[in-house]
């Protein structure tokens, strides 16, 4: 839901000397565009949203899959926080609405944020080392995605979001890796 720079910019904040397997693994829920495949990744298919992921943050054992579980938190949060009010205001024709701001903010951050070209950069040229593979997730979901990321924020200069202004962006950073940080750690 959020773009791929906001998820990346929480990871930074709650560890910003990762491994890139964490930063791959942070956007590797968003790289299989099947709708079905993707619920199921983020854990929209089940009765209880919540107790599946802390399911899942039982299992997670190394930095690709806390990065996977970052992702999901950082879904959720975004979407209680700030995208549920604002398709509840926008009506029907809320996504298409939403993804030209999505476009704004990913656009916007990425050529105002100093490690993001690098650290795309580097995600392109991951080794795969820590990768693990889903039915949902698979190598060459991740690396087409990333790159083409990473082709998209590099053609595209736009300005930032009126709605989602990198103010609020920065602050949503903050507050959702601090809860993030409690709640892991609990």
């Amino acid at each position: 839901m959020p773009s791929s720079m906001l998820h990346l910019s929480v990871a930074k904040k709650v560890n910003p000397v990762a491994s890139i397997d964490f930063y791959v693994g942070n956007l590797a829920p968003d790289t299989n565009r099947e709708r079905e495949k993707k619920d199921k990744v983020h854990f929209y298919d089940v009765p209880d949203r919540e107790n599946a992921l802390r399911k899942f943050a039982l299992t997670v054992n190394n930095e690709y899959l806390k990065g996977m579980l970052l992702h999901l938190f950082v879904d959720g949060k975004w979407w209680e926080k700030h995208l549920s009010g604002f398709a509840e205001k926008e009506g029907e024709s809320w996504y298409e609405k939403y993804d030209e701001e999505n476009r704004k903010m990913v656009s916007y951050a990425f050529h105002n944020t100093e490690w993001a070209y690098n650290l795309y950069e580097q995600m392109e040229n991951w080794d795969y080392h820590g990768f693990v593979e889903t039915e949902f997730i698979t190598k060459v979901n991740v690396t087409e995605r990333i790159s083409s990321y990473r082709k998209w924020v590099i053609a595209n200069k736009l300005e930032s979001s009126a709605v989602f202004p990198p103010a609020l962006l920065e602050k949503f950073a903050d507050d959702t890796a601090n809860d993030f940080n409690k709640w892991f750690s609990n």
